[in-house]
């Protein structure tokens, strides 16, 4: 039963797909995705001078930057979004084109990431993960959920 006190919403059923770099591109769920924090900030540039009011320092706005994002997913080799040969263990040093839906929302999250590293964790007693670094890079969109 929902809270009667609370709108919040789990994140659960997110999907992050990956482009294929194809015209038009074809986006394929990357499978098994974990928890995901995805963002911007806006880097500051002092602009204080003889006149700034109360001798205090002034800031303007200068370009966003986006986040640094690790997407960590049970790792199956088999899995075309995961493998070398067609998925993002092969894509270092790409920019890829992704999309993030999250539940509840209209719109979709278009953005480029340029693929940083990917990491790959074998433990004795657990299950393998892949991690995949990526900084987001150029504009990003929203368009409706179709």
């Amino acid at each position: 039963m929902a809270n009667p006190n609370s709108e919040a919403r789990l994140g659960y059923s997110t999907k992050l797909k990956m482009g294929d770099g194809g015209s038009p591109e074809n986006f394929t769920e990357i499978g098994e995705v974990g928890d995901l924090e995805i963002g911007d900030s806006i880097e500051q540039i002092e602009v204080t001078n003889h006149q700034s009011p109360g001798g205090r320092k002034e800031y303007i706005a200068a370009l966003k930057d986006g986040s640094e994002v690790s997407i960590v997913v049970n790792y199956i080799p088999s899995n075309a979004t995961h493998n070398r040969a067609t998925g993002l263990r092969g894509k270092q040093g790409e920019v890829v084109n992704f999309q993030l839906i999250a539940p509840g929302e209209t719109e979709v999250y278009n953005f480029s990431a340029l693929v940083l590293g990917v990491s790959r964790s074998f433990p004795v007693q657990g299950v393998m993960q892949m991690t995949v670094s990526v900084k987001l890079t150029g504009a990003d969109s929203y368009t409706a959920i179709p």
